[in-house]
């Protein structure tokens, strides 16, 4: 697999890990500096690529985040898109492991590489498709995966009707704003949408989904707090340490 990929010829391997290579692209703009890892799989023709941005990385965290990792390869080539898999312990702030199969993974190399990263249980749903895990770690507000010293980053699925006759004056006057399905949003919308709400005309709407599909209604009649979002949003796995 190094024969093909970009720059395999400077990869150096990881001391304490067999099959686990590395290489450090000391960018000062742009994405940053960052360390690139290649996990390889057990014929070494095909395995994961692991991207862990500078300012987070931490030795001790990666090296247990390999250990977990290596032996699991060819879970990104059983045919299935991608598997969310629990950490046995915590690994910093992380629950579970993402593995993306060459699918998910913009270049694959025909196929031979995958994508793995550590994941927060709230990050991604249990019953995600391919086409929904496509959209968190590459769509619109996609996850920073490679940032390993982020906050919480919970699937956050909205769909709202929110109406005011005299219009929302935070929304330039406004009298409404609608999003028929559940679509992906950033937290900043749950907090506008709680804002809206009190001034919202009756029958106004925020429903909000997370990772394991519950949905959380909001009406004017029935106000919500953002740390009550939070919660909701999150569940327990931002307790993880």
């Amino acid at each position: 697999l190094l024969d093909v990929v970009a720059h395999g010829d400077k990869y150096e391997p990881v001391a304490g890990h067999a099959g686990v290579f590395v290489i450090f692209h000391d960018f000062k703009a742009g994405p940053g500096p960052f360390y690139d890892y290649c996990i390889l799989g057990e014929t070494a023709g095909r395995g994961l690529s692991l991207v862990v941005k500078k300012p987070g990385h931490d030795d001790a965290m990666v090296s247990a985040f390999l250990d977990f990792v290596r032996p699991r390869v060819g879970l990104a080539f059983d045919g299935r898109s991608h598997h969310k898999v629990p950490l046995p312990a915590p690994i910093g702030p992380f629950d579970h492991v993402l593995f993306c199969a060459p699918s998910l993974t913009a270049a694959n190399h025909g196929g031979r590489l995958g994508r793995v990263f550590p994941i927060r249980d709230c990050e991604i749903g249990d019953e995600d498709t391919e086409t929904f895990v496509e959209a968190r770690i590459q769509g619109r507000n996609s996850m920073p995966s490679t940032t390993w010293d982020r906050e919480p980053f919970p699937v956050i699925d909205l769909k709202f009707d929110l109406r005011r006759a005299h219009g929302f004056e935070e929304m330039g006057g406004r009298t409404s704003v609608r999003e028929k399905t559940f679509k992906v949003y950033p937290r900043a919308m749950v907090e506008r949408g709680l804002r809206l709400m009190p001034e919202a005309d009756p029958g106004s709407v925020l429903e909000i989904r997370n990772y394991r599909r519950d949905v959380l209604k909001v009406t004017p009649e029935q106000p919500r707090t953002l740390d009550e979002a939070d919660r909701f949003l999150s569940g327990p796995a931002t307790t993880a340490s």
